[in-house]
């Protein structure tokens, strides 16, 4: 079977190779009044030889000169002066608006701006769900761990009642079976794993990329039913300054800080800095363990990028010191209760990280390009869970090696070389897991992008992969061959459907992916040595944006399978003092199908819809079962609304989480809650809830809360008053059969500040651009009457640069306005004998936007776009 498997990949590879590819930029080109601007010539400034020219409606499509590095395209027509903006490898369908001062003014508005603050790519052959940092900001996101919680593919859950450690879970397996990557680089997902999704805290991202099922192979492919890639903040598009502050009602506070600096156009660096500290020993279920562990984390990450023409380099170096103690305390029992021992839990992890980019594209074919992604770290962790001590020590080594070339006219090709090497000290008490794990692997990727009826944006498109992985493990050494394929047809630009198939392989970590079990009397048990996990996973998604009325809605239909050819069993269903490890013998399976639905119901209210249904199921000792922990049914509902002229935002999401079977226990049962006696647990919803205000001048404030219905598990720790087992009938102790929150509501507040450049703009200064930045001339003007006003005004995106510029720009004697979002500020350049400072603030109020004390004039605040708005 597997044969023919490979067989039908490398079919569709060779079909796909018949064909020319399309790597192409699409953008239209348009004037201040919105018009086609027809015949304009454009060109990459790297290279003059590729071009294109404006059609009749103003639209053009140029070859890209590679998807990895930003590039300048040049725009020449005779009525204009030439005017350039840099173009970045994720953008796509962008409207260009040049001035009628001729100033290329809005450069990074894409023809999905109706996309919202979470979307789906309708051009990626590639299942690809982005959520950017108005998405992030619907709730506190103190980390990557809280980033899900508006969005229905990816769940977040604790592991256990007493570590504070969490999990997320993708098309119905958990999160080991979906690579976690760090700008394209794997990261937290050996030892890391435990407290991973801590380490990123939510100020440090830019944007989330979930990539369902069978994906790219460029970066590995352990991530059997997806990657999740999280970009960082860029120090070349941050703000000088954005500090953010948080804390709980129980105590809890964090504090981050950002720096960046740009010392010119092709060198800036960036300081990222995060603290948080939680002192507060809580038990509101009465067992004597706190509910949550005390914590003290520091967390610095620092950034140096380099471009020019031909290069671009990066490095970065990361420090993480991360504290934890929970357990039981003695303040919680009285003078006749006290135990002669408490149970406690302490846990020590130091990382140390440096990893970059190099990037080159200095080759006489200018399509060609030559990249190298590497990093260096280490992570030492010790933990100690009542007499089971864990020591854990990992040093680890990367190296991805990225060639693309152009196949004759347009075809593309990426191929290259990727080598991990990971050196482990391991072990828990007397089971030592000590161990090297080396991993290189030769990959080529061919990309295939067809569009067949450009007015429609009717096409196809195409990503077939082929990796072969040299794997060397306490089994020796193996070649691991691997294919995947990735297909998707568009009927038109707003109706796509896509399908994808291909195979998986991870290399497992017994003792970290199986942490939530240390806190518990169960012996680990091993009865072979773990092989290596491989996987198939097919999936198909239709996707349909549409407008109903005048309002804005997608649906979103996902089916998943993931067949597993080995695994290694974790079987707790054996016997309560055990967790028993063993390879697979026999059926393992995920079946996920996931319903989205997003809607604008009225102006400024977003409504989102999610049903997701799991069935998953894997033999334990020769019997079909299904999967502990795993729910069958999740729902989600999510609302945003945004109050006109205010500066407020509501956000509230509920989620609906099903029955999960939990672990079979043996023995009397009958002092049990009645759930733990039928090893399933009730059907539950979360509440949460968030509401922000924009005050002006940079500052910001949210108060928000979770779990509002405080919804609690009952008992959530088994045998919690004899952990050590000393009574004459010891129970069960386990603390990992966790399904639901162990504490309650939780009420939090903070505050975000943003100083952005606030420098005078040069009307005269010729300049590259990214997406917050002013847009400038090329060519020098001279105007005798000329004046300078910079108005503080609060514009709220891209679309908000062209509306004020454009706007001010109609107006007699104004010769230039531009728009800067980080400062929130207009500077105006205009002829004083023909205007003045108080008309063209009130010309700005007119437009819908506040002019320093004078308000925006309400009418027209309210016929603006939801995201121009003031929140």
């Amino acid at each position: 079977m597997q044969f023919y498997k490979y067989i039908l990949l490398l079919v569709g590879l060779a079909w796909s190779q018949l064909a020319y590819s399309q790597s192409y930029f699409s953008g239209q080109l348009v004037n201040g009044q919105g018009e086609a601007i027809i015949s304009a010539t454009i060109h990459w400034q790297d290279s003059a030889s590729i071009g294109a020219v404006t059609d009749f409606e103003g639209k053009f499509r140029i070859l890209r000169l590679d998807t990895v590095q930003p590039h300048t395209l040049e725009i020449r027509h005779l009525s204009y002066e030439p005017v350039s903006v840099e173009i970045l490898p994720s953008e796509q369908d962008l409207i260009l608006t040049v001035g009628d001062d001729l100033l290329l003014e809005q450069a990074t508005v894409e023809v999905t701006a109706k996309q919202g603050d979470a979307f789906a790519s309708t051009i990626n052959p590639i299942n690809v769900e982005t959520l950017g940092q108005c998405e992030l900001r619907r709730a506190a996101c103190c980390s990557l761990a809280e980033s899900f919680e508006n969005n229905g593919t990816v769940n977040v859950s604790f592991t256990d009642a007493v570590t504070g450690a969490r999990d997320i879970e993708m098309l119905g397996l958990r999160g080991i079976y979906s690579q976690l990557m760090i700008e394209n680089r794997p990261n937290f997902n050996r030892l890391g794993l435990a407290y991973g999704l801590e380490y990123i805290p939510g100020t440090f991202v830019e944007s989330i990329q979930i990539s369902k099922g069978a994906s790219t192979v460029r970066n590995g492919v352990e991530g059997l039913t997806g990657q999740i890639n999280t970009e960082l903040i860029k120090p070349h598009n941050a703000p000088k300054l954005y500090l953010n502050g948080f804390l709980n009602h129980l105590g809890r506070s964090e504090l981050n800080l950002n720096l960046a600096h740009k010392f010119n156009e092709r060198t800036a660096t960036g300081l990222l800095l995060h603290g948080n500290y939680f002192n507060q020993a809580i038990d509101h279920n009465g067992d004597n363990f706190m509910d949550i562990p005390l914590k003290r984390q520091l967390n610095a990450l620092w950034r140096l990028n380099h471009r020019t023409k031909n290069l671009h380099a990066e490095i970065n170096a990361q420090a993480i010191l991360d504290q934890r103690e929970g357990g039981q305390v003695a303040s919680f029992f009285s003078a006749a209760d006290l135990p002669q021992r408490l149970y406690q839990i302490d846990s020590d992890i130091e990382r140390y990280e440096v990893f970059g980019k190099l990037g080159f594209i200095g080759f006489d074919n200018p399509l060609q390009s030559l990249a190298l992604i590497y990093s260096l770290s280490q992570h030492n962790q010790s933990s100690s869970f009542g007499d089971r001590l864990y020591e854990g020590k990992q040093n680890t080594a990367y190296l991805n090696l990225l060639f693309q070339t152009p196949l004759g006219k347009g075809q593309e090709l990426m191929a290259g070389f990727n080598y991990r090497l990971d050196d482990f000290q391991e072990q828990v008490n007397e089971l030592n897991m000590d161990r090297k794990e080396q991993q290189s692997a030769l990959f080529a990727e061919y990309n295939w992008q067809q569009e067949l009826d450009p007015e429609t944006g009717r096409g196809f498109g195409l990503i077939a992969g082929l990796r072969l992985d040299q794997v060397q493990t306490l089994n020796g050494m193996q070649y691991l061959p691997t294919g995947r394929l990735n297909f998707k047809y568009n009927f038109n630009q707003d109706f796509i459907i896509r399908a994808s198939g291909g195979r998986g392989i991870r290399l497992p970590n017994l003792l970290i992916e199986n942490f939530r079990y240390l806190p518990s009397s169960r012996a680990f048990i091993l009865n072979e040595t773990p092989a290596v996990e491989k996987a198939w996973n097919y999936g198909l998604n239709i996707t349909r944006n549409y407008i109903l009325g005048e309002r804005a809605g997608s649906l979103s239909l996902d089916i998943y399978r993931t067949d597993f050819e080995q695994r290694l069993v974790a079987d707790i269903d054996h016997s309560s003092s055990q967790v028993q490890f063993y390879n697979l013998d026999g059926r393992s399976f995920a079946n996920s199908i996931l319903l989205s639905w997003t809607q604008d119901l009225i102006e400024n209210l977003e409504l989102r819809l999610a049903y997701k249904y799991n069935d998953v199921y894997t033999t334990h000792h020769g019997q079909l079962t299904w999967m502990a922990f795993s729910p069958r049914h999740r729902g989600l509902m999510a609302l945003q609304y945004q109050l006109p002229k205010s500066g407020w935002q509501f956000n509230f999401n509920s989620q609906l989480v099903g029955p999960q079977r939990l672990p079979t226990l043996y023995g009397d049962l009958s002092n049990l809650p009645a759930y733990r006696q039928e090893a399933l647990s009730p059907t539950f919803a979360l509440l949460n809830a968030q509401v922000s205000k924009k005050l002006g001048k940079g500052w910001e404030v949210y108060l928000g809360g979770e779990n509002l219905t405080n919804y609690r598990q009952e008992q959530p720790i088994l045998g919690a008053q004899d952990p050590f087992g000393q009574n004459l009938q010891p129970q069960l102790f386990d603390a990992s059969a966790v399904y639901a929150p162990v504490f309650g509501t939780m009420v939090y507040a903070g505050f975000r500040y943003t100083l952005g450049e606030k420098t005078k703009a040069d009307p005269h200064a010729g300049h590259h651009h990214g997406p917050n930045e002013e847009h400038h001339a090329t060519k020098e003007h001279h105007h005798e009457n000329g004046a300078e006003l910079l108005i503080k005004s609060d514009p709220q995106c891209g679309m908000c640069q062209t509306t004020i510029s454009q706007g001010l720009e109609k107006i007699e004697g104004v010769y230039h306005a531009s728009v800067n979002l980080n400062s929130k500020t207009v500077e105006i350049h205009y002829d004083e004998e023909k205007t003045n400072p108080a008309a063209l603030r009130k010309a700005l109020s007119k437009l819908g936007y506040p002019a320093d004390e004078l308000p925006a004039d309400p009418k027209a605040h309210d016929q603006l776009p939801a995201c121009c708005q003031q929140h």
